[in-house]
């Protein structure tokens, strides 16, 4: 069984980003959700219902991240990568 807790960063808070990172959570990991506005209800919401969680911007997410999770629509992948630094890569 792997055990080793990793630092994750979903970059999207939409439905799928939001449960992706509360599955990482359950599992044990630290996990960063990105957004363009981290104030927004559904990101509030979602960081109340997991306190052990944090959220940020995409570029702090993308440094805080040992695995980078992109859970965007196509549409906007590219523009979300740029947001985030190619340099947290």
């Amino acid at each position: 069984m792997y055990s080793k807790q990793l630092k994750i960063g979903v970059l999207g808070s939409g439905d799928v980003g939001r449960v992706l990172a509360s599955a990482f959570l359950k599992e044990g990991h630290q996990v960063m959700l990105g957004t363009r506005d981290p104030s927004k209800d559904q990101v509030v919401k979602w960081k109340k219902e997991n306190s052990s969680g944090s959220t940020g911007d995409f570029a702090d997410t993308a440094a805080f991240g040992d695995i980078l999770v992109l859970a965007t629509a196509g549409s906007v992948s590219l523009s979300v990568i740029e947001m985030a630094g190619k340099d947290n890569f």
